[in-house]
């Protein structure tokens, strides 16, 4: 609330309260500078030493065991790397992180031993690298053969005769257990798993088997214990695990054993950095201390032109800011604010500007989500609502619907009955699309000249299919005309669905890319009709 003062009272400005403060703080600084000034230039030189020599020193050697600890962390992400992307990178990262140490080393230190280790690093992180090179190859051709031997499968699938039932078990059952081989870790496990497969294999190559299971079962036989088969290429890979795992803790070894060494080499450096800085810290802690007898006279008088400015001025435009930021967040604060000054007249005029932006901003929100022509939601509205829609359907783990329609033969119409009368049957199509949802859930905006778009929250496909099926109805019911269709004498619709699964995990972008394409599918199958996207 704010209370003006009386008419009759003495008006006091802000400019000469601020003027007559200024003067005393001007004051108070001059006298202050006076004599701190001639204090600074006695410790100048010392603070110089500090900022140039010292601190710069110490912050590089803290940067030195920053990238060599580096080395640790890119020789693990190098380890662990699972595609030859992530490889490529961790390799960039590892090189990189080397030479930064290197060139770390050589700026702050000049020892041949640590540089000889460093090289000793270099040349076991190569031997490293190629190591994880030769493991994931081995893995890609793996996975190469596990991608034939799921083709496989679908061919052992499709084969008929009298042995379909007995031999399409075993073989099916063959590649079960070949995925379990496969998804072994330890070495004579897999080797046993293996050696059952070979025996499990010879069932199904017998004499009454026909020659198209023969030769289905002897490419199985050839991908699993060929020359370069799963058999030989899943032992190499765990050979070359466990040499990568040796050979990742003797790098990290090396890395730690150098980083021990570089802390005993910056230890002394560290001390006589140490010794300068404690020093300078004595010399600058006395004039720190005359300075302060200085400053306590300063501040006593300051704190007395406070008192006056907290009482006249700050708390007053405290009260003024609460309002403010109370207002903002859309709550009437009950407080008095008195006066008859600047700060009064602020707060009045704010009081009035607030109420003027409320009532234009809700003018201005309502017209930034409609459609100018139909009255219904416009894109920016659609785009918000899909998105909150999306992300409640991820969390809650529900099936949101959306139909995209477009209307057929648009354009004819357009150019045969006119702008004016397309004007009137979008209006139309928005009223019979919006009379059609039975949800306040349910949304409908327009999305583009003469398209529409719904969002149908927890709506499974049978019940968006529904709504769809619905609407033609009502535009056939309808009946607006529209002769120059080559569909119907009335005006129709394409519509296009999309619904997500409660698992699903999509963008609104996706998700109406994905209902277009189902309206191109039905715009294709002849128009006037719905289509589902896949």
């Amino acid at each position: 609330m704010i209370i003006p003062s009386a008419k009759n009272a003495p008006r006091i400005s802000l400019v000469t309260v601020f003027s007559a403060g200024f003067m005393c703080i001007m004051f108070i600084f001059i006298l202050l500078s006076y004599f701190t000034f001639s204090r600074l230039l006695s410790f100048e030189s010392t603070l110089t030493n500090v900022s140039e020599i010292s601190l710069p020193h110490i912050i590089e050697i803290n940067q030195l065991y920053t990238q060599a600890a580096s080395l640790l962390e890119s020789t693990d992400i190098l380890s662990q790397s699972s595609s030859n992307a992530s490889k490529r990178l961790a390799k960039e990262q590892l090189q990189s992180n080397l030479l930064n140490t290197r060139k770390a080393a050589k700026e702050i230190f000049k020892n041949e031993f640590l540089d000889t280790q460093l090289n000793t690093i270099a040349i076991e992180l190569e031997e490293f690298s190629d190591l994880i090179d030769e493991r994931q190859q081995t893995r890609d051709n793996i996975e190469l053969l596990k991608t034939q031997l799921f083709e496989l499968n679908k061919q052992a699938i499709t084969v008929k005769g009298e042995s379909y039932s007995d031999w399409t078990m075993i073989f099916s059952q063959a590649i079960v257990n070949v995925s379990t081989a496969l998804n072994e870790n330890k070495l004579q496990q897999v080797r046993f798993l293996f050696k059952q497969l070979k025996q499990q294999l010879s069932k199904l190559y017998q004499e009454e088997r026909s020659e198209t299971e023969k030769k289905l079962t002897s490419k199985l036989k050839n991908l699993l214990f060929g020359e370069n088969g799963l058999e030989v290429l899943k032992i190499q890979y765990l050979r070359l695990a466990g040499r990568t795992i040796g050979k990742a803790n003797f790098v990290q070894s090396l890395i730690r054993d150098y980083v021990t060494q570089l802390g005993f080499v910056t230890n002394k450096t560290e001390q006589r950095i140490t010794k300068q800085v404690s020093y300078s810290a004595i010399e600058t802690q006395k004039q720190i201390q005359l300075i302060g007898v200085v400053l306590i006279g300063g501040v006593i008088f300051l704190s007395i032109i406070s008192f006056l400015f907290q009482q006249r001025v700050l708390k007053r435009i405290s009260v003024f800011n609460q309002i403010v930021l109370t207002k903002s967040q859309g709550i009437e604060l009950q407080t008095q604010l008195s006066g008859n000054d600047e700060i009064t007249d602020l707060a009045i005029t704010f009081k009035a500007f607030t109420e003027t932006i409320e009532l234009q901003k809700k003018k201005l929100e309502h017209l930034s989500m409609s459609d100018g022509l139909t009255g219904i939601a416009n894109r920016r509205a659609l785009d918000i609502r899909l998105q909150h829609d999306i992300k409640l359907a991820m969390r809650d783990k529900y099936s949101v619907s959306v139909l995209l329609m477009d209307i057929d033969n648009f354009k004819l119409f357009n150019d045969n009955y006119g702008h004016s009368a397309g004007d009137t049957c979008l209006k139309d199509i928005s009223r019979i699309i919006s009379n059609a949802l039975q949800r306040d859930t349910d949304f409908v905006a327009r999305y583009g000249g003469e398209e529409f778009i719904c969002v149908l929250p927890r709506t499974s496909a049978e019940g968006a299919e529904e709504l769809a099926i619905h609407i033609i109805n009502e535009l056939k019911a309808e009946a607006l005309p529209h002769h120059y269709s080559d569909v119907a004498k009335h005006v129709t619709l394409s519509i296009g669905i999309k619904t997500t699964s409660p698992n699903e995990s999509t963008t609104s972008e996706l998700l109406i890319k994905q209902s277009d394409q189902a309206l191109y599918a039905a715009k294709k199958a002849g128009k006037n009709r719905h289509s589902f996207y896949g």
